[in-house]
This record gives C-alpha cells, structure tokens and sequence, in this order.
C-alpha cells in the first residue's frame, strides 16, 4: 500500500510541476507571439465591433435607392448573392454594408 502512495504523490508532483511549466510557456510563447506579430488597433476594433444588422443594410441600401441608384442596389445585392435582400446570407451583410455605403458617398 505504502507504494501506491508513492506512486499517487510523485505524480501529484510531477501534474503541479508541468502545469506551472505549462503555463508559464503559454506566456512567453503569447508574448513571442504578440512581439514577432503586433496587432494594428484597426484589427482589434474590428473585432470588437458589433455585427452588421439586417436593417441596418436595408437603410442604407433604401438611401440609395431612393436618391436615383436602384441599378447600384440591384448590382450589390446580386455581388452577395441575391436578387434581393432577404436572399442575401447574414455573413456578408457586413460587406455589403461597407459597399453601399461607398456607393453613397460616390454620389
């Protein structure tokens, strides 16, 4: 019994032993990481943005619309995959958000 107790202790020590290695080589190697690749404030923004909704899209496209461009929102739409809005996947509404806006300003 005696030995089984050894047994049980030496990895007891061996498991805190590599989990303090562990986790101190996931320091330095995020370090390393973050040192050989800085991210640009414009990457972590955007990753923290919030996503772009449906009718948040739809307004703009709307806008456009309206001020004489139907044949732009016609083409925008058919670029992300649809003839009309609700034919356009949620994933892309970003883009397309970005593209419609574009087209406003190039007004």
């Amino acid at each position: 019994m005696k030995t089984l107790i050894d047994v049980l202790a030496a990895l007891s020590d061996f498991v805190k032993v590599a989990s303090e290695w562990a986790e101190s080589a996931s320091k330095a190697e995020v370090e390393t990481f973050t040192q050989i690749y800085p991210q640009k404030e414009e990457t972590v923004k955007k990753a923290v943005e919030k996503p772009v909704t449906l009718e948040e899209v739809r307004s703009v496209l709307a806008n456009l619309s309206r001020s004489g461009q139907k044949e732009t929102v016609l083409k925008l739409l058919q670029k992300y995959g649809g003839s009309r809005l609700s034919e356009v996947p949620p994933e892309r509404y970003a883009a397309l958000f970005t593209d419609a806006q574009e087209a406003t300003h190039a007004e």
